[in-house]
């Protein structure tokens, strides 16, 4: 979030600085290993929701 912030004030904070911010930020190389993470994250979910739907 602070990263964020940051970022969109570097970018002069007009209307649409939020939004680019935004993007940078999360798509940045840095952050590769915490989006391949959250991707893990989100299909174990699925399958587990998956697993419990079929239970009941």
């Amino acid at each position: 979030m602070d990263s964020i912030i940051v970022t969109r004030e570097l970018l002069g904070a007009g209307p649409d600085a939020l939004g680019l911010a935004k993007t940078m930020v999360l798509t940045s190389p840095a952050r590769h290993t915490e989006r391949e993470q959250h991707q893990m994250l989100v299909e174990e979910l699925v399958v587990a929701l998956d697993q419990v739907d079929t239970q009941t």
